[in-house]
Formats: C-alpha cells, structure tokens, sequence
C-alpha cells in the first residue's frame, strides 16, 4: 500500500506544470544590453516624453536588441515564451520610467502620490494592460491644480502611467508564465 502512496505521488510531480518564472531574473535582459542600446532607449523615451504625440516611437535597434538579450536569458534561466515576451516589455518600460518620473517631476507632479494613486486601482487592473477609461480617471484626477490641467500635462501623465504600468502588468505576467 505504501509503495502504490509513492508511485501516486512519483506520477503527481511529473504531471505538476512547469513553475512560473522567477521574477529575481528579469532584470537579466537588462544587464545583458550594450552601453550603446541603453543610451538609445533613454534618448528615445526622453524623446517621446518631450512629443506631444500619444504614440511613442523607437529606433528598430531597440526591439532587436532587447529580443537577442531576452532571449540568452530565456536559455539561461528556461523561461517560457510567455515569460520571454513579458520579460522583453519590462525591459523597455523599467528603462523608461524613471525618464517619465523625471519629466513628470519636472512639471510639478509628485510621483509618489501618482504611484499611490496607481495602487489604489484594483489589483486586476494592475495586472493587464490599462483601459482608455482607467487611463483617464488616473489622469483626471492626478491634476488636481486647475492651472495644471493642460492637454500637454495630460498627455505626459498619460505617457508616465502607461510605463508605470507596463512595469508592473508585465512583472506580474513574467511571474506568471
């Protein structure tokens, strides 16, 4: 009887999905760009951020970087698809955002009361992309100061609660996958 309890559970540990990935390795895309990739993404972001366009727009190097470095991480730490993928949109995000903090800040808004703000959402929004309607409602009411309600402070929170948020639902899906 206690033979058939092991074989049960011998059988059970082969049948167990594969474990999430481990969010202590997604930073692992990071250190594996060159100098150079990295101080084109910062002058790409600090670009965008500057834009009055909603669409940001980046140098083709950048993609293709971040996908060769994500991808000698996926081998290294046997990442999933899903979890490679989650890990190449951190990556461009997290190099971003404190960019958008910096241009954020520099307008006057506090980014630890708009990151507060964030995490006052419910956690499922938190873990997806944003609506265009939660988009809104964090901007609405991050300006609070009617001299600031511009549509170029708009479009700036915009842009700095979408690598926010990028940050975190892409976190959270590499933990997932």
């Amino acid at each position: 009887m206690r033979i058939f309890g092991f074989a049960a559970l011998a059988a059970a540990a082969f049948a167990v999905p594969a474990q999430a990935a481990d969010l202590a390795t997604i930073d692992c895309v990071i250190g594996k760009l060159k100098p150079a990739l990295t101080a084109q993404i910062a002058k790409d972001v600090t670009r965008n951020m500057g834009e009055p366009s909603p669409r940001p727009t980046y140098d083709p190097a950048i993609g293709s970087g971040i996908s060769i470095a994500a991808k000698e991480c996926a081998d290294e730490n046997k990442w999933s698809e899903a979890a490679l993928e989650a890990a190449r949109v951190y990556t461009l995000a997290k190099l971003g955002q404190p960019i958008a903090e910096q241009a954020v800040t520099a307008q006057g808004f506090d980014t630890a009361e708009l990151e507060s703000q964030f995490d006052a959402l419910p956690e499922d929004a938190r873990n997806r992309p944003l609506t265009t309607t939660e988009m809104q409602g964090l901007v609405i009411a991050s300006v609070t100061d009617e001299a600031k309600q511009t549509r170029a402070n708009a479009m700036l929170l915009n842009k700095y609660f979408l690598f926010l948020s990028t940050v975190r639902y892409s976190a959270w899906q590499f933990s997932a996958a």
